[in-house]
């Protein structure tokens, strides 16, 4: 389906206390009842926040508790294969200190609390940590970048909540953080090492070892933060954000298919933090979201399909608080990627995606009049404006209500969109025997005509004639009234407004019919 008229929208933030100073976040099902959870890492006191989701994007009061001092770095995924994501913090240490750092294992006990699991050393000042299947064995393992010794470790899962040792694969220097890109096109998922002078990549083997790829220098002050084809050629192209002496700005470099980039061009202007990428507006080409810092806002700039994008749209997530942006991801399974904020007030702000956008139509009713006791039907069409295909409740109503009314009723009373974008449900009219239209009986405009002619009887011939007179009178307009209603005591006829309303997450769109009744 190719979407259209597409449109951007989150609900206003809700935010949500987490211990102090929070500065990592991750996602998964905590107590294995389906719905996804949030984790945040809190530097400020060493804790971690629990919030359990309701399901709807929504979620409990944190429940924290303590993990390690000056953990900073946090990942989620099921190390134990009980079908409940645990957790994996980092921490730094200090290099100064002759302090390595570590990372800590967090089991869950499956009602969102945790037990402390094995403690790790991948290497000298861990930086970064994925939770991953690199090997393909149905086992998450993890990858670790290390400041200190320069290296990226790999370290295999047992399936049991333990890890195997590092395996180290060397640098060209002390990285940072890394992202995962499949830079070649072979399905597999390769490594882009962030270091201070540029990018490593380390390319994917499929048996969970790598081997080295090209190193792409961008600039001290411009570090690459995302991969993705933004220009929709099959070729992987990237960002780069930063600041430098004369400005800030966030930037894209075109892939040529070859492991070699176009020069950067500006897309916005700013100073950009947290970069996710995803289609945010549903309509099929990739968009760039992330915390904007000048703005103090949580920012959204949509992609034309071309590798360019369109002006900035901030959402605010609480006055006077910069936030970080965390995470995307579908809190809700609307199917729309919705976002989750790091505030400096210690919470975490999330952002639901309007989701499904679409429109709704109504055939004229067959027939367009019916009498009491028949009925008549038309076609509601629900058409996609983008990509989000979760279920449009629908319901109707008649106006003017009232006994006698009109009823209505849908065969289905939510439709789901199918590949072709759309669905169609049958609305059915149907009427009482005695419709709600009044009727008026030849009795009463008859009745003062009869007592004009009774009273005209009982009086003089003068005065009898005048009592006719106007007796006739008063049967001949009687029947006139009589025909244009419908004649012999029928009823009248009324035309009734039934609305039809459509409705996804928080989208609602209505269309209306008219029908005559008589």
């Amino acid at each position: 389906m190719t979407a259209s008229a597409t449109t951007l929208g989150f609900q206003p933030a809700a935010t949500y206390p987490v211990g102090t100073v929070p500065d990592g976040i991750a996602a998964g099902d905590f107590n294995g009842d389906g719905k996804l959870d949030l984790a945040a890492a809190n530097g400020g006191d060493g804790s971690v926040s629990i919030l359990l989701g309701n399901g709807d994007g929504t979620f409990k009061a944190a429940m924290n508790f303590s993990t390690c001092t000056n953990c900073n770095r946090i990942a989620a995924a099921d190390f134990n294969a009980d079908d409940r994501s645990d957790l994996v913090l980092l921490r730094l240490g200090d290099a100064n200190a002759s302090d390595n750092g570590d990372l800590t294992i967090f089991l869950s006990n499956g009602d969102g609390t945790f037990r402390k699991g094995q403690v790790l050393t991948p290497g000298k000042n861990p930086s970064f940590v994925v939770a991953l299947d690199v090997d393909a064995d149905h086992k998450s393992d993890l990858i670790v970048t290390n400041q200190t010794d320069a290296t990226v470790a790999v370290l295999f899962g047992n399936g049991d909540g333990s890890f195997q040792p590092p395996v180290p694969y060397t640098t060209g220097g002390g990285p940072t953080s890394l992202l995962l890109v499949d830079f070649d096109h072979d399905g597999l998922q390769d490594l882009a090492v962030q270091r201070r002078f540029g990018t490593d990549i380390l390319l994917a083997n499929g048996n969970g070892t790598f081997r080295s790829g090209p190193s792409l220098t961008t600039g001290l002050f411009f570090p690459i933060v995302s991969w993705a084809d933004f220009n929709q050629d099959g070729k992987i192209d990237y960002l780069t954000t930063g600041c430098d002496l004369t400005s800030c700005k966030l930037s894209v470099a075109l892939g040529n298919g070859n492991g070699t980039f176009q020069s950067t061009r500006s897309v916005s202007s700013g100073h950009f933090g947290g970069i996710f990428i995803a289609d945010y507006d549903g309509d099929g080409k990739l968009d760039i979201a992330g915390s904007e810092n000048t703005l103090m806002q949580v920012a959204v700039l949509l992609g034309n399909g071309d590798g360019t994008f369109q002006p900035l749209v901030g959402f605010t997530v609480a006055s006077d608080v910069n936030p970080n942006f965390g995470l995307a991801a579908d809190l809700n399974g609307d199917k729309a990627p919705d976002l989750v904020s790091i505030n400096g007030d210690s919470t975490i702000g999330v952002l639901l995606n309007n989701g499904t956008d679409f429109s709704i139509s109504a055939s004229k009713p067959t027939p367009g009049t019916i009498s009491g006791g028949q009925s008549s039907s038309s076609t509601v069409t629900v058409t996609l404006l983008n990509s989000f295909d979760n279920p449009v409740a629908l319901a109707c109503s008649v106006q003017p209500a009232g006994p006698g009314a009109p009823l209505c009723s849908l065969n289905s009373d939510s439709v789901t969109p199918g590949p072709n974008g759309s669905a169609t449900a049958t609305l059915t009219i149907n009427t009482t025997t005695a419709a709600a239209l009044g009727f008026r009986p030849f009795v009463w405009w008859s009745a003062p005509a009869i007592g004009l002619i009774g009273a005209g009887l009982s009086r003089g011939r003068s005065k009898r004639k005048l009592a006719s007179s106007l007796a006739v009178g008063v049967l001949f307009a009687g029947l006139l009234l009589q025909a244009a209603c419908g004649g012999n005591g029928g009823p009248s006829a009324q035309t009734y407004t039934v609305t039809i309303t459509g409705s996804s997450t928080f989208t609602e769109h209505s269309t209306s019919v008219t029908l005559g009744v008589q």
